[in-house]
């Protein structure tokens, strides 16, 4: 699913700035932004596809729907283009750039490759997490399982990209635009198709509510117990199991690099009497267990500033890389090889060395 899912998104997504250049008529600058752009939004959706998928509709479902969204849009960007974009016939080649375009087929195209967005970015960040729910972390071999199952699913990802990049790419690149599309549509349409005939065979977990709210209730219940004194044992804080607080001790989990959040988990005499009565308030008082939930994604955050710089040099792969393919002698004897193939030499690399690594295990 994810091989041919990552096939379909590489069809459009690797040669869309030299679409937007050469049936489009942008010039290299703003084809490159525009394909930031997008590839950003693709990004912002895989934060709405999460947030779905935790709070609502569970992995299952947000994987079937935002599957469901990216092949209605790659069937429209194929039909817009087929019908309305590649006009004279044959062109959008290096050699025959295509004419102009109205208003309508301008915003019908946008509107396709943004709905192709919207469904990859909603689906990709929980196909993994969902392919990770099928192995039980208290069997030793699905643990081992659960490793194989990372390094090949990446290999998947990469493999259909390179067959983007180079295949695809290449009718692309001579023109042959609606056929990439259709192709990358019937891909994401098959993608979808083997993804549903295995449901009756995959482990479902439901969704665990708003994690929006779990977190901000934390915040809150912490802001107002800021002047709160705290025991250093810990035995004060709040937790629905009474055995989940020497777990986290024992198992070294209790973060004490923030210890500020704690508080919201500290028991008030005020709050005591309410937890006799079943009347806690989440915004007053936290358990423990949702407090290290906070540290926990606050923990990720330094991570996550030091990859915006790497991202910042990994798009150009689908903008610059591309344009500067585009613009050099690419000749090997008769054959023309497509600007997108630039980005193969990554996929192999990655390919390379991830079996280098599983047999290191």
């Amino acid at each position: 699913n994810q091989g041919l899912a990552t096939l379909a998104f590489f069809g459009v997504g690797v040669n869309l700035v030299l679409f937007l250049t050469r049936v489009l008529g942008q010039d290299n600058a703003d084809a490159a932004n525009n394909v930031s752009k997008w590839t950003g939004t693709v990004y912002l959706f895989s934060l709405l596809g999460a947030f779905l998928s935790e709070s609502y509709w569970g992995r299952y479902k947000t994987c079937a729907i935002f599957q469901a969204i990216f092949v209605i849009g790659l069937i429209s960007l194929s039909l817009s283009s087929y019908m309305f974009l590649l006009k004279p016939k044959g062109c959008g080649s290096d050699q025959s750039h295509c004419g102009s375009h109205s208003s309508f087929e301008i915003a019908l195209f946008y509107f396709s490759t943004y709905l192709i967005a919207l469904g990859n970015g909603g689906y990709q960040p929980n196909i993994a997490t969902f392919g990770a729910d099928q192995f039980d972390e208290e069997d030793p071999k699905e643990v081992h399982s659960k490793i194989a199952f990372f390094s090949y699913f990446y290999l998947a990802l990469n493999l259909g990209s390179l067959f983007s990049n180079t295949i695809l790419g290449y009718f692309e690149n001579e023109g042959m635009w609606a056929i990439g599309f259709w192709a990358s549509a019937g891909s994401a349409a098959l993608a979808l198709v083997l993804f549903l005939c295995g449901t009756p065979r995959y482990r479902h977990f439901e969704p665990k509510g708003n994690p929006l709210s779990r977190f901000s209730q934390v915040l809150v219940a912490a802001t107002r117990k800021w002047k709160v004194e705290m025991m250093p044992s810990g035995e004060d804080l709040f937790e629905l199991d009474e055995k989940e607080i020497s777990t986290y001790m024992l198992n070294g989990f209790h973060i004490h690099l923030i210890r500020f959040f704690d508080r919201a988990a500290v028991i008030t005499s005020k709050e005591f009497n309410q937890i006799d009565k079943d009347a806690r308030d989440p915004w007053h008082l936290c358990t423990v267990t949702q407090v290290e939930e906070v540290k926990c994604i606050l923990r990720l955050l330094p991570i996550w500033l030091c990859t915006i710089m790497y991202s910042v040099v990994f798009t150009q792969m689908a903008s610059l890389f591309v344009e500067q393919g585009a613009a050099m002698k690419t000749t090997i004897s008769t054959f023309h090889i497509p600007p997108a193939s630039m980005t193969s030499f990554d996929i192999l690399s990655v390919a390379a060395f991830i079996f280098i690594y599983r047999r290191g295990h």
